[in-house]
């Protein structure tokens, strides 16, 4: 009895571990619970870019950042606000403590965590009462009897009316739900949202998270518009078969009303694309189903292509594993890309010196550096057509407010943040001046991420920086009265 007594003497002055983040929470159990039996954990989970979430458990003695964490449920990819994530049988594992961890995985596979611990799993405890039940149980909420109603349809937030006085209309790529980020948006002048979107077979909870995102993106005045990539090892193991199930997606995507929607992302890298099955091709067909099935439920929504990225690696990784951008786009349009499209997508985000510059670079003089040079990379292949060109990616990357940028992106060390603004407030002009490549619209990557963890500084992109503060809000912002 002493014993146990000093341990919980030592549980209890212990705090629990804070959330990272108020969209990724365990609210129940709390530390220092006696848990056993099957226990429902209670949280949140809601990210607009959601790719799953699971719990595991890891022996409180070892430290949080080092310890062997065992998956304890399977993987749910259904988001949720203060209810139960998920089901503990805490018979799985032995009598100890532990800490539990919510661990979040979003669709651009960077990750977010919670963590609860000192938790005691006491199945096997025998008390003074000779009990073995948990000493504290999870929340029950009493059943209540609910007549049955008629299923409602889901809400669908009619299209804004929207007026541009830009230049160019202009968007931003958002992270999450964020009245503020808007608030700076419209004050830029920007019309459009971006929103990522995963599609993945057989999960209709996606739906969903579309809806959601295109509703609020109505309700605060602009546009929507919707990149949906699915899973490359899922592409790989359907081949052609793939094709309808991802054109059958998006177009019960369309009948939400979205206003633009691209098909696939930065297609020429194995990264996004099965290894060794890159061709623009096979892309191309699957992108004329997909246009096919959106145009048949709202032909007023924009299809967009997926942007290569801009990239000259191909001699460095082989035709496998990466395609050159230029060599991508060249196949596109001889398979007849701009057929299924009414835009193709660009990608500039590499860029640490003026937008007006076609040299100087002290990378050196690749083409896909300077922005006026990438625009005519991208439309050179399409020169046949009256095609529309719409950059679904532009972006600077600052490291001001954030700390050193890691390794792969040292070349953007030296941009501060007024030059993204200004930079990117130049961008738009020069597209909007350059006659012989129209340029339909510009999606600014990125408004409002905050991750900048190694390898993925997508905090340096945004226009909203650490301190609140959105300096190429008020750039963009000089330009309006052009549109």
């Amino acid at each position: 009895m002493r014993r146990w007594f000093i341990l919980l003497l030592v549980l209890i002055m212990v705090a629990p571990v804070a959330a990272q983040d108020a969209t990724v929470s365990i609210d129940f159990p709390y530390a220092v619970y006696d848990l056993a039996g099957a226990v429902d954990v209670f949280g949140t989970v809601n990210l607009p870019n959601l790719q799953s979430y699971y719990l595991e458990v890891a022996d409180y003695a070892q430290p949080v950042d080092s310890a062997l964490w065992t998956p304890i449920t399977l993987p749910s990819r259904n988001p949720v606000t203060g209810s139960v994530i998920a089901r503990w049988d805490t018979t799985v594992v032995p009598d100890g403590v532990y800490n539990l961890r919510l661990h979040v995985i979003l669709t651009d596979f960077t990750e977010q965590f919670d963590v609860v611990g000192p938790l005691r799993v006491a199945n096997q405890l025998v008390r003074l009462d000779g009990s073995t039940a948990p000493i504290i149980a999870a929340p029950t909420v009493e059943p209540q009897v609910v007549e049955p109603q008629q299923p409602q349809e889901p809400t669908i937030v009619p299209r804004p009316n929207v007026v541009n006085e830009l230049p160019i209309p202009v968007g931003g790529q958002m992270d999450d739900f964020d009245e503020s980020a808007a608030e700076l948006m419209r004050a830029a002048g920007m019309t459009w949202m971006k929103w990522q979107i995963p599609y993945v077979i057989g999960d209709d909870s996606l739906i969903n998270v579309a809806r959601d995102r295109i509703n609020w993106s109505h309700e605060q005045g602009f546009f929507a518009f919707l990149s949906i990539k699915g899973l490359k090892d899922e592409l790989a193991a359907q081949g052609d078969a793939y094709y309808p199930q991802y054109a059958d997606f998006v177009g019960r995507i369309a009948a939400l009303q979205p206003d633009a929607i691209q098909v696939w992302n930065e297609m020429n890298l194995d990264r996004e694309w099965p290894q060794g099955q890159i061709d623009p091709r096979q892309y191309v067909e699957l992108l004329r189903q997909a246009h096919d099935a959106i145009k048949a439920v709202d032909p007023s929504i924009l299809v967009v292509t997926g942007a290569p990225s801009p990239t000259g690696a191909e001699g460095a990784f082989g035709l496998d594993r990466v395609w050159n951008d230029d060599r991508y786009y060249l196949g596109m349009a001889n398979a007849g890309a701009a057929n299924f499209a009414d835009c193709i997508g660009i990608h500039y985000n590499e860029g640490i010196i003026p937008p007006n510059q076609q040299g100087g670079d002290p990378r050196g003089d690749y083409p896909t550096y300077y922005f006026p040079l990438m625009l005519q990379r991208a439309s050179f292949p399409f020169n046949s057509t009256p095609t529309q060109f719409c950059f679904s990616e532009m972006g600077y990357l600052s490291p001001d407010g954030y700390g050193e940028l890691p390794g792969g992106f040292a070349w953007g060390a030296n941009t501060s943040v007024q030059e993204q603004a200004d930079w990117l407030r130049d961008a738009i002009q020069i597209a909007a001046e350059t006659s012989d490549v129209q340029t339909r619209l510009i999606i600014v990557f990125n408004v409002n991420f905050t991750r900048f963890v190694d390898g993925d500084p997508q905090g340096g992109y945004a226009i909203i920086r650490p301190d609140g503060s959105c300096p190429a809000c008020d750039a963009i912002g000089s330009l309006r009265g052009a549109g």
